[in-house]
């Protein structure tokens, strides 16, 4: 099935240690890109691509058009699954944002996730409440299992009846090994988001194939293969990316194409309308949320020194960046 995302900003009202796009987004707080609200909508009016869209960020109610952009993009889909933390400037007036929420009624699917270090939990248990209350759709209420997630706060929000459900954390914890492992890694006695049964029986696939975004200095493969991958990623440089790992890292070398081109007439990677996928050569590991998500067949090349693919480029001034980043959600 074509997952299409957009990915309206890098830039967050948190910095979570824990954070997938932590390093890989060329700091996250301080990076300024921003998709072109019109430009999205003017091609995704004309490609649909998939049935319903995600957006995300980021934190996306914090693009300064995230109301026009969620008007814009529940003209065009029937449903919008919209990831945000519940915080930050666009829920301070909690009642007032309410209301704008139920303007958009069920269309919107909201999937929710709470940060122990920049929210109190009996705040985040009430805006959940109220919005289940108001008759919103909340598909998720989650937050990731890791130290700052204490037992007392985990007991907290179980006990809340809200429908919580823990998220298991993947990536490298702090003694730099790849989570999860084991079952002994999981809260068990918690509902799960989802089971990580893909990662603890096929861990050592799980270390060859993929890499924490913060550990750049084993990001490359040893080999390239052949990626075959239903994602269809948009992000916030408004150019067009086949996955997490590439987008979050702005890689243009990995970018497909750029939102002005609406006929795709000039993808660098041609999009397969029929099957809903792309395939293409790449010398990365995988995120681990992309684990087994995608399909890889070895090309029998070697991967060193990195190979030089040419960047995507598109006309217009460059973008503005943060510091450099080495290859690296």
């Amino acid at each position: 099935m074509t997952y299409l995302l957009v990915v309206s900003n890098l830039f967050c009202n948190h910095k979570c240690t824990y954070c997938i796009q932590q390093e890989s987004s060329l700091d996250v707080r301080m990076n300024p890109d921003k998709v072109d609200v019109d430009i999205l909508l003017k091609f995704l009016g004309r490609n649909r691509i998939a049935h319903s869209v995600k957006l995300m960020g980021g934190e996306s109610t914090m693009h300064p058009d995230f109301e026009k952009m969620m008007d814009g993009l529940l003209d065009i889909y029937p449903k919008v699954v919209l990831t945000t933390n519940l915080n930050g400037k666009w829920y301070r007036k909690f009642p007032e944002t309410l209301e704008k929420m139920k303007r958009w009624k069920r269309k919107v699917k909201w999937n929710t996730t709470f940060h122990p270090a920049w929210m109190e939990a009996d705040v985040y248990i009430e805006r959940v409440r109220t919005m289940k209350e108001a008759g919103l759709w909340l598909d998720q209420v989650a937050a990731t299992d890791t130290p700052q997630l204490t037992p007392e706060i985990a007991d907290k929000l179980h006990n809340a009846d809200i429908g919580w459900k823990l998220q298991i954390f993947t990536g490298r914890n702090e003694a730099g090994e790849l989570m999860p492992r084991t079952w002994d890694d999981v809260r068990t006695q918690y509902p799960l988001l989802y089971y990580p049964s893909k990662y603890i029986d096929h861990y050592e696939d799980y270390q060859q194939e993929c890499e924490d975004a913060n550990y750049s200095d084993s990001m490359y493969r040893a080999e390239w293969v052949s990626c075959t991958t239903s994602y269809f990623l948009i992000g916030p440089d408004n150019l067009i990316y086949p996955c997490h790992r590439h987008l979050y890292a702005q890689d243009r070398r990995y970018a497909s194409g750029s939102l002005e081109d609406v006929e795709m007439s000039n993808f660098k990677f041609k999009w397969s309308k029929l099957f809903g996928r792309w395939t293409m050569p790449c010398d990365t590991k995988c995120n681990p949320c992309d684990f087994r998500s995608v399909k890889l067949k070895p090309m029998g090349k070697p991967a060193h020194p990195p190979a030089r693919l040419p960047a995507f480029s598109q006309p217009g001034p460059p973008r503005v960046q943060g510091r450099n980043h080495s290859p690296n959600t």
